[in-house]
C-alpha cells in the first residue's frame, strides 16, 4: 500500500507540473489572440480575464492525456534514476504491483477527467461564450439581425423578441435545429392573438421549418386550435445570430448529447459525427490510462539512465504520434462508413497493444536502443 501510494503521488505531482505548464502556453497564445478583439464594444480587459478563465477547465480536459503521458515518464524517470525501482524490486515489489499503483494514479486521474468534461465544461464555455458575444459589439453580417431580434433572457431554454413576435426555444441545437418551440404572436397592445407550438424545427433562411405544429388562434373570446404536419416560420432570427448563442456538441454533457443523438434519429437525421464524439468522450478515460500505462515502459531497465530531456522528447513525440494516428484513423473510418464506436476506440487499442508490446514483449529492448542510438546522433 505505501508503495502504491508513493507511485500514485509521484504520478499526480508529474501530471499537475506538466498541466499547468501546458495550460499556461495556451492560455498564453489565447491571451495574445484575444488582444486583437480587445476594445471592440465593451469587450475590455476584465471581460477578456473572465472569458480566460471560464475557458481553463476546457483546456484542461484538452491537454490531460497528454500531461498524464509527459507527467508519468518525467516523475517514474526520476524514480528510475535515483534507483528507488530497482530498490523496490530488490525488496520484493513485483512489477505487477508497480503497475497496479500506475493504474490507480490513471484511474484517479481518469475519473477528474471525465467529470470535469460533464459537469463543468459545457456550463464554463456557454458561459465564455456568452460573454464573449454579449461584451463585443456586433460586426455588419450580425447587426442587422440583431436589430430585429434580440435575446431577453436566458435560463430554462432561450427568449427572443423577433419584431412583433416573441419565440421561446427550449433546446437550441447545433446546425441551427431547434426543440420545442413557443411563438407568440402579439397585437399593438402586447397581447396575445396567435400561439404556435412545434415539437422541432429545422432552419430555413432567417427563419425555421416548424414540424409536429400546434397553431391557437384567439379571436372574439375564442380559441381555435389546428394541427400541422409542418409551417413555415419566415421570422427575421439570423442563422448567424443563432450560431451566437449555439452550444458546440463537443462541449455537450454525456445526457445532452445523448439527447442530441435521439432527436437525430427520431428525425432522420445524419448523426455520425455526433456520434463519434459521444464514443470519444466515452473514451476519452481510456485514453488516459493507456497513456500513463506507455509512460511505464520507457522508465525500466537500462532506461533509467536517460536525462529528463530525452524523457520530455519521448512523451511528446507519442503524444503526438497518438494525435496524428487518431485523426488519420478518424477521417479513414468516417469515410468508410466504419461504426463511430469502433472508429473511436481504435486509437485506444492500438496504443494500448504498443504498451503491453513495450512492457512484456521484446520489443521493449529493442524499442529503448533504437531510441538511444537516436539520442547518441
Amino acid at each position: 500500500m505505501i508503495v502504491n501510494r508513493y507511485i500514485q503521488r509521484s504520478i499526480h505531482l508529474g501530471t499537475v507540473g506538466t498541466l499547468l505548464l501546458l495550460v499556461s502556453l495556451a492560455l498564453f497564445f489565447s491571451f495574445v489572440g484575444e488582444l486583437g478583439d480587445l476594445g471592440d464594444g465593451n469587450y475590455g480587459i476584465w471581460q477578456m480575464l473572465e472569458y480566460l478563465a471560464l475557458i481553463v477547465p476546457g483546456t484542461v480536459v484538452e491537454f490531460l492525456p497528454l500531461a498524464v503521458l509527459i507527467g508519468s515518464m518525467l516523475s517514474l524517470g526520476s524514480m528510475a534514476s535515483n534507483s528507488e525501482l530497482i530498490a523496490m524490486q530488490a525488496s520484493g515489489v513485483t512489477l505487477w504491483r508497480m503497475l497496479g499503483g500506475v493504474l490507480q494514479a490513471a484511474l484517479l486521474i481518469a475519473l477528474v477527467s471525465f467529470l470535469l468534461a460533464d459537469w463543468i465544461v459545457p456550463d464554463t464555455e456557454l458561459h465564455a461564450r456568452k460573454i464573449k458575444s454579449q461584451s463585443r459589439q456586433p460586426s455588419s453580417s450580425l447587426e442587422k439581425g440583431l436589430q430585429q431580434s434580440s435575446s431577453l433572457e436566458e435560463g430554462q431554454g432561450l427568449w427572443l423578441k423577433d419584431e412583433t413576435k416573441v419565440v421561446h426555444v427550449a433546446q437550441l441545437l447545433p446546425n441551427g435545429h431547434a426543440r420545442d418551440i413557443e411563438i407568440y404572436h402579439l397585437d399593438d397592445q402586447g397581447g396575445v392573438q396567435k400561439m404556435i407550438k412545434a415539437a422541432y424545427a429545422q432552419p430555413l433562411g432567417g427563419g425555421w421549418e416548424l414540424h409536429q405544429v400546434s397553431q391557437t388562434t384567439l379571436a372574439d373570446g375564442r380559441a381555435n386550435s389546428q394541427q400541422f404536419d409542418s409551417l413555415i416560420y419566415p421570422g427575421n432570427i439570423s442563422h448567424e445570430l443563432l450560431q451566437v448563442l449555439l452550444v458546440d456538441p463537443r462541449h455537450m454533457s454525456s445526457r445532452d448529447l445523448v439527447s442530441y443523438l435521439e432527436f437525430l434519429d427520431d428525425n432522420r437525421l445524419d448523426s455520425q459525427v455526433e456520434r463519434l464524439i459521444f464514443w470519444e468522450k466515452m473514451f476519452a478515460p481510456l485514453t488516459i490510462v493507456i497513456m500513463c500505462l506507455l509512460a511505464f515502459p520507457f522508465v525500466m531497465g537500462s532506461q533509467r539512465q536517460s536525462n529528463t530531456g530525452q524523457r520530455l522528447l519521448i512523451g511528446i513525440l507519442l503524444g503526438l504520434s497518438f494525435a496524428v494516428v487518431d485523426r488519420v484513423l478518424t477521417q479513414l473510418g468516417m469515410q468508410s462508413g466504419v461504426s463511430p464506436f469502433a472508429v473511436a476506440l481504435m486509437p485506444n487499442l492500438l496504443f494500448l497493444a504498443l504498451a503491453i508490446y513495450l512492457l512484456f514483449g521484446r520489443g521493449a529492448q529493442g524499442g529503448l536502443a533504437l531510441l538511444r542510438r537516436l539520442f547518441r546522433r
